[in-house]
């Protein structure tokens, strides 16, 4: 296992986890305005498109790497990732389920060079605006020019990562996958890398706003799991039936993972229950 806390720490008092929350969110803000310089800056050295993007992806992972050591100091969470030795791949597609507004933050924080898929609104705010092209993040505003994208960047040796759900999870719901993931997949015919987290005391949801904190400092869990074998599903190439079956498997695969951890937090591997059984 790989933590960047590997001891406990007393809690803070909830009023103090509060103001440390807030000067958290604070800080991120005014990090995105560094990046926004940096970006700047980068874009003006000599290289590819490619070179240019994957400096900037670099400059993102950084400022992540910093604010989840910032949150921590801070006494706010706690993060636990287990399997990193299997991230960082080439040609990789991470995908992953989204507790929390976090999730992204930390994924990024171990993935040094890292395109994304983000909202097209991103690329309308002038505040925003900077980073996302910068990084060459892909904008989800036309499926079929996402898609595309998506499998060039993955064939050019790229990393991925993906948030299937395509938005943050609602607590006490199952997940619930876009296809756009599956037809990726299919279409890259890459290294496919499932990662699972928990969020406990869970916080920073779809239905709470920043300031809502539990009761107790939150852990991030992220499990990086064994690859999932796309050869089964390729029968039909990336047909809409071949993108129904890995989608409809994957939705299987989050929530019977996330359940058993659920039931027995720390023990759940892949295993044989998940090996694809035909459609």
């Amino acid at each position: 296992m790989s933590s960047t806390s590997q001891t406990e720490t007393p809690g803070l008092p909830k009023s103090l986890r509060l103001v440390s929350t807030a000067i958290s969110f604070a800080g991120f803000g005014a990090g995105g305005l560094v990046i926004a310089v940096l970006m700047t800056l980068s874009r003006l050295l000599p290289g590819s498109q490619q070179k240019r993007a994957q400096r900037s992806q670099f400059i993102v992972h950084t400022a992540f790497r910093l604010h989840i050591w910032l949150m921590e100091s801070l006494g706010v969470m706690r993060l636990q990732l287990r399997g990193e030795n299997k991230l960082n791949q080439p040609g990789q597609l991470v995908i992953a389920n989204h507790p929390s507004l976090i999730d992204v933050v930390c994924l990024i924080s171990r993935i040094p060079h890292a395109n994304c898929i983000v909202k097209h609104q991103l690329f309308n705010n002038p505040f925003t605006w900077g980073p996302v092209t910068g990084a060459g993040f892909i904008s989800n505003k036309d499926p079929e020019t996402m898609i595309n994208e998506a499998v060039d960047w993955l064939n050019a040796g790229g990393t991925m990562v993906i948030f299937p759900e395509g938005t943050r999870t609602r607590p006490g719901e199952p997940l619930r996958f876009q296809r756009g993931t599956a037809n990726i997949a299919l279409r890259a015919n890459c290294r496919l890398s499932p990662v699972t987290i928990r969020c406990t005391p869970t916080t920073l949801t779809k239905a709470e706003p920043w300031y809502r904190i539990p009761a107790r400092r939150f852990t991030m869990d992220l499990q990086v799991q064994d690859d999932i074998a796309l050869a089964p599903f390729k029968d039909d190439g990336a047909s809409p039936l071949a993108v129904r079956r890995l989608t409809r498997f994957l939705e299987q695969y989050f929530n019977e993972e996330i359940n058993a951890d659920e039931r027995h937090p720390g023990t759940r591997t892949q295993g044989a229950d998940y090996q694809h059984s035909g459609s």
